[in-house]
Order: C-alpha cells, then structure tokens, then sequence
C-alpha cells in the first residue's frame, strides 16, 4: 500500500491551504519517510494528511522489527517515522541512541494517549520520552470451535493446552494446529503454562522449554508468522497461537468471502503478554518536524478510530474508543476486561547473551533437536 511518489506537491500544498491549517516547514520538511506494517496507516488516511499539510508521504513496509532495528544501527536509513515495538526492541534501543527525544509540543494530541498503556511502556521508556503507542494487542489463542469440537478435543479444554498439551494437541493435528515464528512470543508463553513465572536462560530451563516443545511439534502443521489468519478465515487451521489483532483479520477476511468462520480469541492463564507498537523518530530522522506533523495528525482521536475500526488491533489513543462502533468497543479479544488487564504484562528485555541462547534454542527445538545442553 506505498503512497505513489508522484503525485504533485503543487496540487498537493493548494489542497492543504484550503482544507486544513498549515504551518512554515523547511523545503526538506515537504516530506516524510513511514517504515511501518502493511495495515498500519492505510492509503485514505494517508491522502488525507498529504492534503491537509501539502507533506508528501513515502511509505515502506517493513518485514520485522529484527530487520528494523539493523536497519537503523547501520545508519542514515532516511526514514523519519517508525512503529516499533516496544519490547525487547525499544528497549534495548534507547540506550543504543537510536531514537531521539519526542518534542512533545509538537504533539499537542499526545494527551489521548492512554494512560494504561502509556504506564505499560514506561517500563522500557522511562518518562515515556522517546515513544507514543499507536497499536497494541495480546498474544494468545486463536481457533475455529465448531472444528476444534469435530476433531474430538475433550470439554473444558484450556486455551494453552490445545498447543502445549500434547495428548490434546494430538487430536488437534488433523485439523491444523500452527504457532508463531517467533522465540520472543511462543517460548514465554511455554514457559507460564509450564508454571514459570518467566522466561530464563539457564541450561536447565531450555532443556525442559525443549522438551515440552518435542513433546508437541510432530502434531504441528506449521510454525510461521504470516499467512495463518488467512488459513483461519478459510477453515483450513483450527487453532494458532497468534495476535489478538490477527483474529480481528481473520474474523474480516472470513466475512468478505461470505463464509460462517467463527473465529474465537482466548487469553492464556496467568500472564497476557502484551505488545505495544508506538512512534518513534530515528536519530537521525531527516525530516523531524513532518515527523511530528504525522504523529499529531494520526493521534487525533478520529483518525485514530478510523484505523483501529479497519485493522481490529486496539488502539492506544483512549479517546478513539468512545467512537468506535460499539460492538468492537465490547469486543473482548480487542479491548480485554478489568481481569485481564491486570494480568498484561511487557517481556522484559533480554541481554545479548539471553538472545543468543533463546535464539539459538528456538532453531534447535523447530529442527526437532535437543536444548539446554550447551552454553
């Protein structure tokens, strides 16, 4: 969904005097770099801010934060805006000065920000200096009932145990059981439903974290992080270990092919991570003041229902929600209750040293070898 870079600014700038106010930008200002998800901003709300400002926006989609956070350590990237995730990768960015400092005056409208979230991504931005949260959501389960129930999974099934409880994940497999590609998600989540109240990376730890995943891979149809919710929507998986915001895309995709998908959302037990994904301008960003231009425009509370009505991942500007339709305003896979709210937490971030180990673990365990047994 890249905006054309070929639109003229002279038809665009004549569109911003007349339909919204302006103010003095330098010649470099005239536009503005995005390196977001594919949904996260979409094209009519973009051509909507090009015509207010006359501020020509260039977007590329980005593939992973992995990818983003290499991307901007090499330097000089010329993006100027980013949605970045909060944890591990804010976090361990900060330090590294990859981020500068918000102006916040600049950003009049980062007062509907909410103060939960706001609170939630303190942990890895003290003083919430460097980042405002534009989407969050939840890891957890994902499933199709109706077909969970035709393969004979046992009543009272527990979210977590139709992944992780290999006798049930077992009568699952005929139907298409998936996890993310991702450490960072599925082995904390191992962890709490193995009882641990977090994640380590001692030897002892990974060796039963890999034993419990030996115990389940055979009866997993695959281990990825796109293109799940689509096989959802069309009934081709029963259940996967995703994002919240992926069952909303599911639930949209299966309703515009006219199918009666019903696609449910579960939070584990005990701890709900959380992702928060927020702006931040690179360091070396070279278009700063369009930058903030973008953010004020996008946390004004209507352009940010409008996008949160489209994408289903719940919003984290507090005055969006009273004008979403009340129906997802109740949707409890996009905006849990008080209960679950208590439960959410960030992952921390790991060390260096952490994530060598995690990562290297993960590889082992989705090659179906044995962890834990080397530093």
């Amino acid at each position: 969904m890249p905006v054309s870079r070929h639109r003229r600014r002279a038809a665009l700038l004549a569109a911003a005097l007349a339909l919204g106010p302006t103010v003095t930008l330098a010649a470099t200002d005239r536009e503005v770099n995005i390196y977001s998800w594919a949904e996260y901003f979409p094209s009519p709300l973009l051509r909507k801010f090009e015509a207010e400002t006359g501020i020509k926006v260039n977007y590329a989609v980005m593939d992973s934060n992995d990818v983003m956070e290499t991307t901007l350590s090499a330097g000089h990237s010329g993006f100027d805006l980013v949605t970045v995730n909060a944890s591990p990768h804010l976090g361990r960015e900060i330090p590294r000065r990859l981020w500068q400092p918000l102006d916040l005056k600049r950003i009049p409208n980062r007062v509907h920000a909410d103060p939960v979230i706001l609170a939630t991504l303190a942990a890895v931005d003290p003083g919430n200096r460097y980042a405002i949260p534009w989407m969050w959501g939840t890891t957890g389960i994902l499933s199709n009932p109706a077909l969970v129930a035709a393969a004979g999974a046992r009543p009272g099934l527990r979210p977590g145990d139709m992944v992780f409880r290999a006798a049930d994940a077992a009568r699952l497999a005929d139907c298409g059981i998936t996890v993310l590609d991702s450490w960072v998600d599925v082995l904390p989540m191992l962890a709490n439903w193995l009882g641990r109240p977090s994640l380590e990376a001692d030897g002892a730890s990974l060796a039963e974290l890999g034993r419990a995943f030996a115990a389940i891979r055979p009866y997993l149809r695959r281990v990825t992080t796109s293109g799940y919710y689509q096989q959802l929507a069309h009934g081709e998986l029963c259940v996967a270990l995703g994002y919240s915001g992926d069952a909303m895309v599911a639930r949209r995709m299966a309703a515009e092919a006219g199918r009666a998908t019903p696609i449910h959302y579960d939070y584990p037990d005990g701890t709900v991570y959380v992702f928060v994904d927020s702006f931040a301008i690179p360091a070396d960003a070279p278009h700063p003041e369009a930058a903030h231009r973008f953010i004020d425009f996008a946390m004004r509370p209507e352009n940010a229902a409008s996008v949160a009505t489209f994408i289903g991942f719940a919003s984290g500007n507090i005055d969006a929600i009273p004008l979403l339709d009340p129906e997802l305003q109740r949707n409890r896979a996009v905006y849990p209750d008080a209960e679950v709210r208590s439960r959410l937490r960030l992952g921390r971030v790991y060390t260096a040293a952490e994530e060598r180990r995690f990562g290297r673990a993960w590889l082992r365990m989705k090659a179906g070898q044995p962890v834990g047994d080397r530093p």
